[in-house]
C-alpha cells in the first residue's frame, strides 16, 4: 500500500530497490518509482498486483514470459524477448525493461519487500487499507 500523504520523495525506496535487485544503487534500475510533483502529493509508479484485475501484461506477452504465481506477476526473463508489449500495456508504468533490454518490474521481493523496510515514514506498508 501506499499512502502519498506520508511519502517525503526522499527515494529511499528506490534507493533500497535498486540496491537489492542489482548490487549498486541506481534510481533507473529501481523497480518502482516515486514520482515527484511537489506540492502536490507524489505518484508511485509499480505494478499493482491485486488493483490490476485484467493484468493485461500477460495478454500483451507474445512469448508467455509472464503469470502469476502466488498472487504474484513475475516475469520469465529466460523466455523474455524484450519486445516492450508489457511496458506499453501496463495501465500503471510498472514495467520497464533492464539494461540487459529485458522486462522488469516489482516481484515483491519474494514477500518480504525491501522498499516497505526502507521507508522511514511507513508511507510504504504491507498493511491493507
Amino acid at each position: 500500500m501506499f499512502d502519498p500523504e506520508k511519502c517525503t520523495e526522499c527515494q529511499r525506496c528506490m534507493i533500497e530497490c535498486s540496491l537489492v535487485k542489482t548490487g549498486s544503487v541506481a534510481l533507473a534500475s529501481a523497480r518502482l518509482r516515486i514520482r515527484k510533483s511537489w506540492p502536490e502529493v507524489p505518484r508511485l509508479q509499480v505494478c499493482r498486483f491485486d488493483d490490476c484485475g485484467e493484468k493485461p501484461c500477460i495478454d500483451a506477452c507474445p512469448v508467455e514470459a509472464i503469470e502469476v504465481r502466488e498472487g504474484i506477476v513475475l516475469i520469465d526473463w529466460e523466455v523474455c524477448t524484450g519486445c516492450e508489449a508489457c511496458v506499453d500495456a501496463c495501465p500503471y508504468g510498472g514495467i520497464t525493461m533492464s539494461g540487459e533490454q529485458l522486462a522488469v518490474k516489482c516481484d515483491f521481493c519474494g514477500g518480504d519487500p525491501a522498499c516497505v523496510r526502507e521507508c522511514a515514514t511507513e508511507a510504504l506498508t504491507r498493511k491493507v487499507r
